[in-house]
């Protein structure tokens, strides 16, 4: 830890009695204990080129021999070349949430069922079995009115298939049939 008398060898600066800031003067180049190799010699003791050699201690001296060059790392500055960006590739199937839902469905987690139906809706919305995913969450959610909604375009898309028979006998129950659409909450102030 350094203390705050320095040792004798050090010359202290003298206060620049013509100045009207009581402030001390700063120490010349000479009293600079240690120097950077990119620094030029102030008193003439080492002649620049040999700062710039290959005994310098540049931070960059010698660090193409430890990592290897990058593609196009020879370009020169101010001449970028554009990046090729991939798009992103879906990482989730239709099929694959139409089955994870599946599974939601079985397990009664109408919940969980509901969110991946919605999201393979977003990626297949012509697909009925979406439409009988979300159907039977929302019924089971109680959200009689959505529920009607589906069930109608599984009727519409695939009326012979067993959800599309399923779907028909679910509109006749009179809970569904007059369900009403609930209006959307108004948050709190």
């Amino acid at each position: 830890m350094p203390s705050k008398e320095a040792p004798a060898d050090v010359p202290r600066p003298e206060p620049d009695p013509s100045s009207e800031n009581p402030r001390l003067a700063l120490p010349g180049d000479s009293a600079d204990p240690v120097r950077s190799p990119d620094d030029v010699g102030g008193d003439g003791d080492v002649p620049r080129d040999v700062l710039r050699g290959s005994s310098s201690s540049s931070s960059q001296a010698g660090m193409d021999k430890i990592l290897p060059s990058v593609e196009g790392d020879d370009v020169p500055q101010g001449k970028h070349k554009k990046l090729a960006v991939k798009a992103p590739e879906h990482q989730e199937t239709a099929a694959e949430d139409i089955q994870v839902g599946g599974y939601y469905l079985d397990t009664k987690n109408w919940k969980a069922a509901l969110s991946r139906f919605e999201s393979a809706m977003v990626l297949s919305p012509d697909e009925p079995e979406v439409y009988w995913g979300l159907a039977e969450s929302e019924r089971h959610l109680g959200k009689l009115a959505d529920a009607r909604v589906h069930y109608q375009k599984v009727v519409e898309y695939d009326p012979e298939s067993k959800h599309g028979k399923e779907a028909v006998r679910a509109l006749k129950d009179p809970e569904i049939a007059n369900a009403k659409a609930t209006p959307p909450a108004i948050p709190a102030k």
